[in-house]
């Protein structure tokens, strides 16, 4: 799966424990379009009646959750939208990709617990909560369990040093989020989606 194939060197996807229609509201998407094609049959439906703006799309996955894409926009990767969609005791997943930048952010609960980088598959201490991240919280947790580096050392084990970056670290750390096994398959629709009114 290379998402730089499909969606260009600027994409954003994010991943919510909430209903569809629900993932899109947060983002912006105030009355989505149903049944639409694949991403780019999507985009040619969405641009005219909708006009300008960040496009947002996004599927149901198995177990409540959804997977929502952009390109050339990040609104799910901004924190206060990245909060709203982990409130409740839930977990959200934005993985954020220009050609500088390749890191995602996780939350869980409403709050921000830390940042990835995709490339090197450790912990950002220098753009975490308090300049660090919590290695105590069940979430963080579960993503060092598979190797991904919180300690600073910036030196990923397991089976996060032995992934592709970055799509490898980003289907890793969604499968021991959520359970999910994202494939090529799960980013071809069908989607619903619209223009985000959230800046992007």
């Amino acid at each position: 799966m290379d998402l730089d194939e499909m969606f260009g060197e600027g994409w954003c996807v994010t991943l919510a424990a909430h209903p569809l229609a629900e993932t899109l509201r947060l983002m912006g998407v105030a009355a989505p379009v149903p049944g639409l094609g694949s991403v780019s049959e999507a985009a040619d439906v969405l641009r005219g009646p909708q006009g300008e703006g960040a496009l947002v799309l996004g599927r149901e996955l198995p177990g409540g959750w959804t997977l929502a894409v952009e390109f050339e926009s990040g609104i799910g990767f901004d924190d206060e939208v990245l909060r709203a969609l982990a409130v409740g005791g839930r977990t959200a997943f934005s993985a954020y990709r220009d050609p500088d930048t390749k890191t995602a952010t996780i939350a869980h609960g409403g709050v921000i617990l830390g940042r990835l980088e995709l490339s090197g598959g450790y912990f950002d201490h220098f753009d975490g909560p308090s300049g660090g991240v919590d290695t105590t919280h069940p979430v963080i947790g579960s993503l060092t369990a598979v190797g991904f580096d919180a300690s600073g050392a910036c030196e990923p084990s397991g089976e996060a040093a032995d992934t592709d970056e970055p799509e490898g670290g980003l289907v890793l750390a969604v499968r021991v989020l959520s359970g999910i096994a994202l494939t090529a398959a799960d980013f071809e629709g069908p989607w619903a989606g619209g223009v985000s009114e959230v800046a992007s």
